[in-house]
């Protein structure tokens, strides 16, 4: 199952000491708990007047993603929210061909970005979470 390669190859990823069947668990619940997400208005995010639509394919590529925490980068789903209206918007790059807006805010006491990405004709939507500085190499219009 590619979803199981991908989580195997995220937690080798991670510095943190976890249990794989217990993320397996975890990340599931997380799944099924923030479908409501979906449902709910736009993620405003007020410094950058950028609206935010969350869809099941950019929550599940948020929940895949590779990251050094990646337990506690899976829970931020829950708040995302908050998260993301609390973060700094650092500004416009091009994440695998498309239009991204980057949003820098701090898990584990860690730099983090969130990444938003633009879909024609379905405005912004959030598509990952990156721990690596590279994502902000490319930035345009950085604040």
């Amino acid at each position: 199952m590619l979803e199981d390669k991908n989580l195997k190859k995220a937690i080798k990823y991670s510095t943190d000491n976890i249990d794989i069947e217990q993320i397996r668990i975890r990340r599931k619940q997380i799944k099924e708990e923030a479908k409501f997400l979906k449902k709910e208005e736009p993620i405003v995010h007020k410094e950058s007047n950028i609206s935010i639509t969350l869809t099941g394919s950019g929550m599940d590529e948020f929940l895949n993603q590779p990251h050094k925490h990646y337990a506690e980068k899976n829970e931020m789903l829950l708040n995302i929210r908050s998260i993301v209206e609390k973060s700094t918007y650092k500004g416009v790059s091009l994440h695998k061909g498309r239009i991204a807006h980057i949003f820098e805010t701090e898990l584990c006491g860690e730099k983090t970005w969130i990444i938003a990405t633009e879909v024609k004709g379905r405005g912004i939507s959030l598509y990952s979470i990156s721990d690596s500085s590279k994502i902000i190499e490319n930035i345009k219009n950085s604040t």
